[in-house]
C-alpha cells in the first residue's frame, strides 16, 4: 500500500498547475505579482514548489486565473492545505540543516530510490550506533552530544520509509570498502554488516555491492541518489551529498539522465543481491577475525 503524496510533492504538483494556468492566459510573473501586490519571486517560488503555499494566496491566484468554483478549484485548494502540513522532521529544525531537511522531505515522498554510496553505508540502512559514529565524525566538532543524538534519531525515523506499507522501493549499491571501513569500532561495524544482511531479505529492498574486482568504475567517484515519485516531479530528482560543502539537488532533465546512466553502469558492475549477501557474510567473518 503506497502512501498519499506528502507536502513536498504536493507543493510541486500545485506549482506546476499554477504555472500551467498562468501560461494558459499568457501572463508574466510580473502581471500576477502586480495583481496580488507581491514580488514576482514569490510567485516563482510557489510555481517551483519551493515556497510554502498559503491557502489565501492560492485562492487569490485562482481568482486571477479565473478558475471557477468546482472540482479543479477545490483540488488545488486542497493541495495548498496539504502543502502546509507539518511533518515529523519539523520537530528537528533545530539540528537539521536546510538541505538535509529538504532531502528528508523528498525521501519520505519518493516511490523509488536508487542510491550509490562510495564511503559509508546509506542512511536508510544504518544502525543507530553506526549512524551515531558517522554523525560524530561529520559534526562532532560543532555539535553537542545531545545534538548528535537528535540527528541520529532523525536517521532512525527516516527508516520508517522502508516499512513494507510505506510504498518505497529502495535499491542501493555500496562500494565494497564500506563493509570494512571501521566506524566507531569493529563491533559497531560488525552489527552494521549483520543489519545489511538482514535487511537485504526484504522484497522491496535491494542491497548490492560494487566489488573491488570491478576495478575503477568512472561512475563511482561520488555518492548520489536518484529519487522518483508517483506524481508531481516527472523526471525525478538527483541528490548529490557533498560533506563540508552545500549538497546539490539536480532536476534538469539532462543531469537526471546522466545520473541514470551512471547508476546503470554501477548496477551492471556490481554483484547481484544474491551474490552480494555471501560477500557481506565473508566480510563479517573477517571483521570477527581481526
Amino acid at each position: 500500500m503506497s502512501q498519499s503524496p506528502g507536502p513536498v510533492v504536493t507543493r510541486r504538483r500545485l506549482g506546476g498547475e499554477l504555472r500551467r494556468l498562468r501560461d494558459g492566459l499568457g501572463l508574466k510573473l510580473e502581471d500576477v505579482a502586480r495583481n496580488l501586490d507581491c514580488s514576482p519571486s514569490k510567485i516563482s517560488r510557489l510555481e517551483n514548489g519551493k515556497g510554502v503555499p498559503r491557502w489565501r494566496d492560492v485562492r487569490d491566484m485562482l481568482d486571477v486565473y479565473r478558475v471557477p468554483e468546482g472540482d479543479e478549484r477545490e483540488r488545488l485548494l486542497d493541495w495548498a492545505r496539504t502543502g502546509r502540513t507539518p511533518m515529523w522532521w519539523s520537530d528537528y529544525s533545530d539540528v537539521l540543516a536546510p538541505d538535509m531537511a529538504m532531502y528528508v522531505e523528498y525521501e519520505w515522498d519518493a516511490a523509488r530510490i536508487d542510491a550509490y554510496e562510495a564511503h559509508i553505508v546509506h542512511g536508510l540502512l544504518q544502525t543507530r550506533d553506526y549512524a551515531r559514529g558517522v554523525l560524530r565524525s561529520a559534526w562532532g566538532g560543532t555539535h553537542s552530544v545531545a545534538q548528535i543524538e537528535r540527528l541520529a534519531e532523525v536517521r532512525m525515523r527516516r527508516q520508517g520509509a522502508l516499512t513494507a506499507d510505506h510504498g518505497l522501493t529502495f535499491r542501493c549499491v555500496l562500494d565494497e570498502s564500506t563493509l570494512y571501513r571501521v566506524v566507531e569500532s569493529a563491533e559497531v561495524l560488525a552489527h552494521q554488516v549483520e543489519h545489511l544482511i538482514h535487511i537485504a531479505e526484504a522484497e522491496h529492498v535491494d542491497v548490492r555491492v560494487l566489488p573491488f574486482s570491478a576495478g575503477l568504475v568512472p561512475a563511482s567517484r561520488e555518492s548520489f541518489a536518484k529519487l522518483q515519485f508517483t506524481a508531481g516531479i516527472e523526471h525525478g530528482i538527483v541528490y548529490v551529498e557533498r560533506p563540508g560543502t552545500a549538497s546539490e539537488f539536480l532536476a534538469d532533465r539532462n543531469e537526471v539522465s546522466l545520473h541514470d546512466r551512471r547508476m546503470a553502469a554501477l548496477v551492471a558492475a556490481s554483484l547481484s543481491e544474491d551474490e552480494s549477501v555471501p560477500l557481506m557474510k565473508r566480510a563479517l567473518r573477517r571483521i570477527g577475525d581481526a
